[in-house]
């Protein structure tokens, strides 16, 4: 799956064609084509919509990764599509779609061809489709980094898996003893830390005060008075 049949999807059927000039902003994809002024607005989700989308992406370490490591697989969709955010608008109906040829009876070719250079954009910088919806890759980034309580250098070490389209997106509204904007919120327990390595010819008390050791080996101790 790729972000262009993600908006032939939903805003197909798309015209591929020659577009002279296509500019993306928030709200508001612009483009040339044919010498005609097209024009797709949509709405802007807000912050606070944007904060549990980035604390869902922080939580979960494959789109982590990625969006860290400056990708953004179509997944990714899915994640801000459980939150009310649609990085490609669910048909035409949820767009102000503007043209000045003069055909008004419908989604004129150049709309279509429009669309069809917005998906080609997305395949080559999906987050074009973040722009237009509100933050651009620096943002996204940085939000995402914040929620996850992530430092910039560590950043770096941040390395994406292979299995990114099979992540499993939890339920956001299971309660989770966190705040549900939190990234804290879908985070597990960590693991507890390994054994602690006992040198041979340790002697028995040693042993026993070793965090890990079992208790049916643990020695006997005097008793007072004997």
């Amino acid at each position: 799956m790729s972000w262009s049949a993600e908006v032939e999807r939903w805003l197909g059927p798309v015209l591929p064609g020659p577009v002279e000039r296509l500019a993306v902003r928030p709200g508001e994809v612009t483009a040339r084509v044919g010498g005609f002024e097209v024009s797709l607005i949509r709405s802007v989700p807000d912050d606070a919509l944007w904060d549990r989308v980035c604390a869902a992406l922080a939580s979960q370490e494959v789109f982590r990764a990625r969006v860290l490591a400056g990708e953004l697989p179509v997944p990714v969709e899915r994640v801000c599509a459980m939150f009310g955010v649609d990085l490609v608008p669910r048909g035409w109906e949820a767009l102000v779609a503007t043209c000045s040829c003069d055909r008004w009876d419908g989604v004129c070719a150049h709309l279509r061809t429009a669309a069809a250079a917005l998906g080609a954009q997305a395949d080559r910088d999906p987050f074009s489709l973040t722009r237009w919806a509100g933050p651009d890759k620096a943002e996204l980034r940085t939000r995402v980094m914040a929620a996850g309580g992530i430092k910039g250098p560590s950043a770096a070490h941040e390395t994406p898996r292979d299995n990114a389209s099979e992540a499993i997106i939890g339920d956001p509204g299971l309660p989770t003893g966190h705040s549900p904007d939190s990234a804290a919120a879908f985070w597990s327990a960590p693991s507890p830390p390994p054994p602690v390595d006992i040198p041979s010819g340790a002697g028995d008390r040693v042993r026993a005060a070793a965090p890990g050791a079992l208790a049916d080996e643990l020695p006997p101790f005097p008793r007072p008075g004997t």
